[in-house]
């Protein structure tokens, strides 16, 4: 019997350095899940503010059609803003003052963009008149720093493959989102 109580001395003690192991295993991948699941959230944030702020645009273009057939609205999508855009044109701002549809293009181009920018990390937009499919495309784009901090390659390109071609040749690339507004 004493032999026996013997040979299991220390067992308890390798027991319990394989059971911390396990443990500290467990919680460096816990910590690495919340790592990655926090970095998404912010991507996910972004997408649902450019969501948002694609909206926004989709309602003024359809209030202001004559603008949009014009060619009003159509901006060209040179380069991610490096500093907030300039003062948007104060000639529409009230209710009461009279402005015609290019103005008030002008003005929501310039708010537009100004919201872009502070919504997004250096974000910035365009849109294209489409009159065959009478309709309007809308880009939005931005530097999502978690996605400049993927290592793979890849998976970046995934996430601006629906960047028009201006933003493609970016380096970084930025994020972007597609949108196509009937009117």
């Amino acid at each position: 019997m004493k032999r026996s109580l013997r040979a299991q001395r220390g067992a308890s003690l390798i027991e319990v350095l394989v059971s911390i192991l396990i443990v500290s295993v467990g919680i460096v991948s816990l910590a690495g899940l919340l790592a990655k699941s926090t970095q998404l959230a912010k991507a996910s944030e972004f997408r649902s503010v450019a969501g948002l702020l694609a909206a926004d645009m989709a309602d003024r273009v359809k209030a202001n059609i004559p603008a949009v057939t014009a060619g009003t609205y159509d901006t060209t999508p040179a380069a991610l803003q490096a500093a907030a855009p300039g003062n948007a044109a104060t000639a529409c701002i009230s209710a009461a003052a009279a402005c015609t549809s290019a103005q008030m293009a002008a003005y929501d181009l310039a708010q537009w963009q100004q919201t872009l920018f502070n919504g997004l990390p250096n974000g910035t937009g365009y849109l294209q008149y489409d009159a065959v499919g009478q309709a309007v495309d809308l880009w939005l784009a931005w530097l999502d720093p978690t996605a400049l901090a993927v290592g793979n390659d890849e998976e970046y390109k995934n996430l601006t493959s629906n960047c028009p071609a201006a933003f493609q040749a970016l380096d970084p690339r930025p994020s972007c989102m597609y949108f196509r507004v009937g009117l």
